[in-house]
């Protein structure tokens, strides 16, 4: 674990559940801020995602998923074979799973946004992938206002939140280098970018996490090994 200085001692941190991961940023991720989770296929970023909403309900953190693409049936399956069953949090308004076409126009995403996080205080939210907006946008420009306005609204409500955003390849390379306009855009934007490792050759060395950025705390730098159990992420810190 990284040493906090004076400032970041008076961080409030939303810890993720993760085992292994809080430690790498002392303590957990920074409260109220967003952050992108990137990887390749099966790299484990809707697991991170799962795992943090499941951890908030420990907390009585009211979460949202906000899906673009998934079946929620499918995914709310998958949460439960590793022991998390969502179905009961999502029909008492705990933790509400809500799919929206990816056609949505960005005033109408922001106005479902605040009608969900005011009707379920909601303080964990996950939107899953934010790809969609390269399938669907073609303007750069657009795509620039609309990611700037939706981070701009979340920090308003005042919500801890994780995006994901899939890769081409396991994830890996700078801020800004080698990426499409997407990736730089969410990059700039989000408070964190945390990137799931998976090179796909199986065994101990075949997942990493790594956090390139963090606002406001300090953290580790470097890749540290993870593993995908029955139990979710685990982070071999």
């Amino acid at each position: 674990m990284v040493k906090p200085n004076i400032d970041e001692m008076l961080v409030e941190r939303c810890p993720t559940g993760i085992p292994g991961f809080d430690k790498l940023c002392n303590g957990g991720l920074v409260r109220n801020n967003t952050y992108v989770v990137k990887g390749g296929p099966g790299a484990g970023k809707t697991i991170f995602l799962l795992q943090y909403l499941w951890t908030g309900l420990a907390y009585n953190e009211n979460g949202l998923y906000i899906s673009f693409e998934s079946d929620l049936t499918d995914v709310m399956q998958d949460a439960y074979i590793l022991g998390w069953d969502f179905g009961k949090y999502d029909q008492y308004g705990k933790c509400k799973f809500v799919r929206l076409d990816p056609s949505i126009s960005d005033k109408e995403l922001s106005k479902q946004i605040l009608s969900l996080v005011s009707k379920y205080d909601v303080k964990r939210i996950c939107i899953d992938p934010l790809s969609v907006f390269n399938m669907t946008i073609n303007d750069p420009a657009k795509i620039r206002r609309i990611l700037y306005d939706l981070c701009a609204l979340l920090k308003r409500l005042k919500v801890t939140v994780l995006l994901s955003l899939e890769t081409s390849g396991d994830g890996d390379g700078e801020l800004g280098q080698g990426k499409d306009e997407l990736h730089n855009i969410v990059e700039f934007l989000v408070d964190g970018v945390i990137i799931l490792h998976s090179l796909g050759i199986g065994g101990e060395a075949d997942r990493a996490i790594r956090i390139v950025k963090m606002r406001r705390t300090s953290h580790v730098r470097e890749p540290v090994p993870m593993k995908i159990t029955n139990q979710g992420i685990i982070v071999l810190s």
